[in-house]
């Protein structure tokens, strides 16, 4: 299910590039069955994917905007 909420998800690489920040497009995430969001694979680049650490900083902050109401499943 698509995400609503400000785009882009912005947050600083700790593992992949240390001090990049990276911006996900919302376009990229989406809920799974949970009702949490799961960084996008594969991503920047299917060649380059986030480091673990990365996924692990991505992945916590998309709970905490989830949690907090800032991205949100679409009403209709």
């Amino acid at each position: 299910m698509a995400v609503e909420g400000a785009s882009p998800v912005t947050f600083i690489s700790e593992d992949t590039v240390p001090g990049r920040q990276y911006q996900v497009p919302l376009s990229l995430l989406t809920f799974n069955s949970t009702g949490q969001i799961d960084p996008p694979s594969a991503w920047p680049d299917a060649s380059n994917p986030l480091k673990p650490n990365d996924v692990k900083v991505l992945q916590t902050l998309l709970n905490s905007l989830v949690s907090q109401g800032l991205l949100t499943k679409p009403t209709s």
